[in-house]
């Protein structure tokens, strides 16, 4: 065989190669069955605020969870409705991100960003009015972000930074008064 037709079928087998495991890498994602969405889903309903153990060298309920930081998630649906989120932050280090079911996230925002330390979130799609937004929001309206969704459905991650040891108490207990419940706009 001539050393061209070598050559010919050893790039055809390589350009085969790289076909294969980019078909693979693309479909993994679609084919996994453990995702964020579903360890979640197993922890709780959608739109309640669930506070996650703290990540183990040898236990996570998510991937790269790190061990100075607690967690808490919310698994919300906005079929019904747009979800509020409230958390009262011990810290500027605070950090809410905002999650699709495949896990692209769509929006993050921190306590520092905000300017303080009292994060009222509402999450809601494109379509869904929210009251405390825009020019109308009557007087006593509180100050709150809204989030738009691209979908329905969604996680909230909370994450609270523990800068030692003797802050993870506070940081617990922060979370723990936390929530997550379908809003209602102010009367």
């Amino acid at each position: 065989m001539p050393v061209r037709h070598l050559l010919y079928f050893g790039l055809l087998a390589l350009f085969l190669a790289a076909l294969i495991h980019l078909f693979a890498v693309m479909a993994l994602p679609a084919l996994a069955t453990k995702t964020a969405w579903h360890r979640i889903e197993k922890l709780g309903p959608a739109n309640t605020l669930i506070q996650l153990p703290p990540a183990t060298p040898k236990e996570a309920v998510l991937p790269m969870m790190a061990p100075d930081i607690r967690y808490a998630a919310c698994r919300f649906d906005l079929a019904e409705g747009p979800v509020r989120l409230n958390a009262k932050t011990d810290s500027d280090l605070w950090l809410v991100a905002f999650y699709s079911p495949d896990g692209a996230n769509f929006y993050t925002v921190g306590s520092a960003d905000l300017k303080r330390r009292d994060l009222k979130l509402i999450v809601a799609t494109a379509d869904q009015n929210v009251i405390e937004e825009g020019v109308d929001a009557p007087e006593g309206a509180e100050q709150v972000a809204v989030v738009r969704s691209p979908e329905t459905e969604g996680i909230a991650l909370i994450r609270a930074p523990i800068p030692g040891p003797s802050y993870a108490a506070r940081a617990d207990t922060a979370l723990k008064a936390a929530s997550c419940h379908p809003y209602q706009a102010p009367r």
